[in-house]
């Protein structure tokens, strides 16, 4: 039987080697770092070009209910409003620029006072289906809180709201979840599977499997070199998350727990790939591969369900 200092001995050799390998290929530190701030980067992008439908407002009536119906507009946190006129606005619906065109009829005062039905036309250019159907619900939407400020005696029926959460989060700090979870993920499974497939590439796994030393204080210590190597670019990635897109967590405490104990979980996983592809490059392939389906389904577009006759808009 082996004396524990000697296993201990074994598993710092096995870890300082595996950092010492790990620090020469640069390059994996770099895709552990950049890969999940390049998600972090595209989905903003993609938020903040496509998040609010472009939507012209053409104001024929300027009175006090239309101002009131273009402020409920205004709070269906679903438009990018632009006032501008029936030609300029219909000639940016065609050439793609818009997403839809709004026009407040000249009567729209006056028929408001009369308490006569009034209709506001709505010009949609329906090539996207996800914009159409954010300004289809935000009209309905701006339509009702209209008539709840305007004339609230011919609105019966009001919701009330009831926050789960003390305060509401915006989309892009919304990412910082998926993006940590992909660059633990990222990082665990590149570092400790490069250092396991290496290995087998480099012909010493002979030697690690006929040296005097058992198989788990191996294994060990190529966990510990990787969780060490790896918390590198995890702790890139966090101070963005933080300093940049300025997500500050409420226990700082509890996110650096879960994160070690994630990132060891990957790391484990990295290790049972790397045994078992033998070749650096197909590791890296997999886990660059995998990353994107994954992030797509950690719920950065909403929880995933399934489409239902219920679902046709009737």
């Amino acid at each position: 039987m082996q004396a524990p200092w000697y296993t201990l001995r074994v598993i710092w050799a096995c870890m300082k080697k595996d950092i010492k390998s790990a620090l020469t290929e640069r390059s994996t530190l770099i895709q552990c770092s950049t890969l999940p701030v390049n998600y972090l980067i595209l989905m903003s992008l993609f938020v903040l070009s496509g998040s609010n439908a472009p939507t012209a407002v053409v104001m024929q009536e300027t009175g006090r209910y239309a101002q009131q119906f273009y402020s409920a507009m205004s709070r269906a946190h679903s438009f990018r409003l632009q006032i501008m006129s029936a030609p300029q606005a219909h000639s940016l619906l065609l050439g793609g620029k818009l997403v839809a065109v709004v026009t407040i009829p000249p009567d729209f005062d006056t028929r408001m006072a009369r308490r006569q039905a009034v209709q506001v036309t709505v010009q949609i250019n329906n090539l996207n289906e996800d914009l159409t159907d954010d300004v289809r619900r935000a009209m309905r939407l701006a339509v009702t809180s209209f008539y709840a400020r305007a004339l609230p005696k011919l609105i019966t029926i009001v919701p009330q709201e009831q926050d789960a959460y003390p305060q509401e989060t915006d989309y892009i700090p919304f990412l910082s979840i998926s993006i940590l979870v992909i660059s633990l993920m990222v990082a665990g499974l590149l570092q400790a599977g490069m250092g396991a497939a290496r290995e087998w590439e480099q012909a010493t796994i002979k030697e690690l499997l006929l040296a005097p030393a058992s198989l788990w204080a191996v294994l060990v210590g190529k966990m510990l070199g990787a969780l060490v190597v790896g918390l590198v670019p995890v702790a890139v990635v966090l101070a963005v998350l933080i300093f940049v897109v300025g997500d500050w967590p409420t226990h700082f405490l509890m996110v650096l727990g879960v994160s070690l104990l994630t990132l060891l979980v990957f790391v484990a996983a990295g290790v049972m790939l790397g045994m078992a592809l033998k070749q650096r490059i197909i590791l890296t392939t997999l886990t660059r591969g995998l990353s994107v389906p994954l992030f797509f389904l950690s719920g950065v577009f909403g929880p995933l369900r399934k489409k239902s006759g219920t679902d046709r808009p009737r």
